[in-house]
């Protein structure tokens, strides 16, 4: 149904059903991506276009469900479709990671199937600004977009292999980006850890008081 869709109403809809997928809708995003390039492919639509389309379909998508968080502000982390994948204990810390590196947590999120639309829902219900929240967002799609697209385009005909080596990809990708982000803390504490070991370091005027006495 949704391949029928896409091919019969081609730019239109692949825009549309990312915009609703991006909201919350039970449609994967990443097959979306795949039926885009497998119709380039066959001819049905352009590659270019079709990549363009679904760029910005991902990316607005993203956006809306972001506005939606932030006009629901705190009362977001009560919604159903936090509370459905999120325990109490995961919304805390998710909340605590948006209050210290919201940006990276965005990057993250969009890298991991399944949470991706409640990450991005609570990002702007925790604070993290219009234009933060873009760039990483837009950043981050720029990797990933071009390249199912082009998975579809070049192996249309195999799209559920295609699918499962997806999911492989994207756990690898979010715990590529953990671990970025885990090394980005660990050298920011050795440099905060020297900084505060150096002299006078901590000690604000301490050099003053030593020549004065």
């Amino acid at each position: 149904m949704l391949a029928s869709l896409l091919g019969r109403f081609t730019y239109l809809a692949i825009l549309a059903v990312l915009c609703a997928a991006g909201l919350g809708a039970p449609i994967s995003e990443d097959l979306v991506l795949l039926l885009a390039g497998a119709f380039s492919a066959r001819g049905i639509t352009d590659f270019w276009p079709s990549l363009a389309i679904g760029y910005g379909g991902v990316i607005l998508g993203d956006l809306l469900i972001h506005h939606w968080g932030k006009r629901l502000g705190p009362l977001a982390y009560e919604h159903r479709i936090v509370r459905k994948v999120l325990s109490v204990g995961r919304q805390e810390k998710l909340r605590a990671h948006f209050a210290r590196h919201g940006g990276l947590t965005v990057i993250v999120g969009r890298h991991t199937p399944g949470l991706r639309a409640p990450i991005f829902f609570l990002s702007g219900a925790s604070g993290v600004g219009f234009w933060k929240f873009l760039l990483c967002d837009a950043v981050s799609a720029a990797v990933t977009v071009p390249v199912v697209v082009a998975l579809g385009f070049y192996f249309g005909e195999h799209l559920d292999d295609v699918r499962r080596r997806m999911h492989q990809v994207q756990y690898l990708a979010a715990a590529a980006a953990l671990l970025l982000l885990a090394g980005y803390l660990y050298l920011r504490r050795r440099r905060r850890l020297k900084a505060d070991g150096a002299p006078g370091g901590g000690r604000p005027g301490g050099r003053a008081i030593d020549k004065s006495i």
